[in-house]
């Protein structure tokens, strides 16, 4: 009966062991917001196009369409320089080089932004073009691995189970349009900025006007009045 009574009080004793058994920190880590646990990660990696041309260096319609949609990622992606990197010189290069740039030039990207470099292709390579330019990237390490090994229905420090949140940071780091956004504002150019506007806004908040736009009429969003054709006036 002894040794009965002594497994039976080892229980609770064991049961309260293992409650205590979660180190300090890591109930602290648990308690973080998602963005703290869960942090997203901005990184540069370099994009590339190989490009194929004939012996003469010009582009075949497949290539131009290639090089189209990168230059479109590349708007999107970007806004530092893109790099033609040629393996060969003379007339062939020169010839790749102008419809690059012409197409460039079609996407409304900068002549000045378009840089000449060399390559040594690798052995056996069909191209000897490609087009290189740097872009931000945007992911959730934390969650590259992610963790069901515990018991969702017994969590003795009521604490969210370890990848609670990745779908969230993982949702938004693919969203972003621009990764770079993460890290720091986008400067503003003469085309951006408004500073007649902005001075308009400040001068009204500093007086405590509204700063909100005038409405008219027309921007009540009321339904114009319709009398049914059976109705009596």
């Amino acid at each position: 009966m002894t040794s009965l009574k002594s497994a039976l009080l080892a229980i609770p004793l064991a049961l309260a062991a293992g409650a205590c058994s979660s180190s300090f920190e890591d109930r602290y880590q648990a308690a973080l917001p998602v963005d703290q646990r869960l942090p997203i990660e901005v990184k540069s990696e370099v994009a590339l196009l190989n490009i194929a041309t004939d012996g003469k260096g010009r582009l075949s319609p497949q290539s131009r369409q290639q090089v189209a949609g990168f230059f479109s990622a590349y708007r999107g992606d970007s806004s530092g320089a893109i790099e033609i990197q040629t393996a060969a010189g003379g007339r062939a290069a020169a010839q790749t080089e102008g419809e690059i740039r012409d197409l460039a030039a079609a996407y409304g990207i900068p002549g000045n932004y378009i840089k000449v470099a060399g390559y040594a292709p690798e052995a056996g390579a069909r191209t000897t073009t490609r087009l290189a330019y740097v872009r931000y990237v945007a992911s959730v390490p934390g969650c590259k691995n992610k963790d069901w090994s515990q018991n969702l229905s017994m969590t003795w420090d009521n604490t969210p189970y370890p990848t609670f949140g990745c779908s969230i940071q993982e949702n938004v780091a693919a969203m972003v349009a621009n990764p770079r956004d993460l890290v720091e504002p986008q400067p503003m150019d003469a085309a951006t900025a408004s500073t007649e506007r902005r001075d308009t806004i400040m001068g009204k908040y500093e007086k405590g006007d509204a700063t909100a736009g005038g409405r008219s009429t027309g921007d009540s969003g009321k339904v114009a009045d319709v009398t049914s054709g059976t109705q009596k006036n």
